[in-house]
C-alpha cells in the first residue's frame, strides 16, 4: 500500500476582523489521499465484511494556539468524528439491479448517517472532511 498524505487543506475565516469578546470562526478543510483512499473499494470493503471487519472509524481535532516563546492554546480543542459501518442488505432501493450488490457502506459525519449508492460517493464522504 502507498503512502497517505493530508492534502487540499484550507483555512476558511468568517470575516477579517474579531473584537476582543467576539467567538473566532474557523473552517477547515482537508482531503486524506492516497493508499488508504484507493485501497477503499468494494472489493476490499466485501471482503472484510465477510471476515467480520465491518468498521472503521477516523478521528481529528483542531486546536488554536497563541504563538510565541510560551505557546498556549486558545479556545478549546474540536474534535470530527467519521465512522464507516459495513452492513449487508437485500433493501430494493439500494440494490444495483445492474449487479449483484449487496454489501454497502454506511458513513457517519459527527453520529449523523449517510449511505453513498457508488464507490467514489463513499470515498468523497468518508475521507474528505
Amino acid at each position: 500500500m502507498s503512502e497517505t498524505q493530508i492534502s487540499a487543506i484550507t483555512l476558511e475565516k468568517e470575516k477579517n476582523e474579531f473584537s476582543g469578546d467576539e467567538d473566532i470562526t474557523i473552517n477547515v478543510r482537508f482531503s486524506l489521499t492516497g493508499g488508504l483512499r484507493d485501497a477503499f473499494t468494494e472489493k476490499n470493503w466485501t471482503q472484510a465484511y465477510n471476515e467480520n471487519d465491518n468498521t472503521m472509524k477516523l478521528k481529528y481535532g483542531v486546536k488554536l494556539a497563541k504563538g510565541g516563546i510560551r505557546k498556549h492554546e486558545l479556545g478549546k480543542t474540536v474534535d470530527t468524528y467519521r465512522k464507516a459501518s459495513i452492513f449487508w442488505t437485500r433493501n430494493p432501493k439500494l440494490v444495483n439491479p445492474m449487479k449483484d450488490r449487496r454489501i454497502w457502506v454506511q458513513v457517519a459525519k459527527n453520529f449523523e448517517p449517510f449511505i453513498a449508492l457508488t464507490e467514489e460517493d463513499v470515498r468523497k464522504e468518508f475521507f474528505d472532511f
